[in-house]
């Protein structure tokens, strides 16, 4: 069963970030995302749900 995979635009709207805030993530390796066959990040609930988990990590005082 394939699970729905999300791009870099839909999950920078569902985060509320904007998408050069993901790709700079990308870029420090905070975030690794999966490539698809042309090599463009996607995403799944799940790795939504850890990067909201991560960042609520950063937020606490």
């Amino acid at each position: 069963m394939n699970k729905k995979r999300y791009n870099v635009k839909e999950v920078a709207e569902a985060l509320g970030v904007t998408r050069q805030t993901l790709y700079y993530w990308f870029k420090k390796d905070w975030v690794k995302p999966n490539r698809d066959y042309r090599n463009y990040p996607v995403f799944t609930d799940e790795d939504i749900k850890k990067i909201e988990k991560w960042r609520n990590t950063l937020r606490r005082p």
